[in-house]
């Protein structure tokens, strides 16, 4: 198994990240264990709505 398309990848995320700072972006370090999870939001705004299946 090749590490290529894993190669490729990672270098085209390193010249996003130069081309981001470069621009004048900041990457914040988060600390571990923290979490982009917000206990307050029910739902995901990306779950389908509850649909009940038409009965023949």
């Amino acid at each position: 198994m090749s590490d290529a398309p894993a190669s490729r990848a990672q270098s085209v995320l390193n010249e996003q990240i130069e081309a981001f700072l470069s621009k004048g972006g900041e990457i914040t370090e988060v600390p571990s264990g923290k979490s982009g999870w917000n206990a307050v939001r029910k739902k995901s705004q990306w779950a389908k709505e509850d649909s009940k299946k038409p009965t023949a």
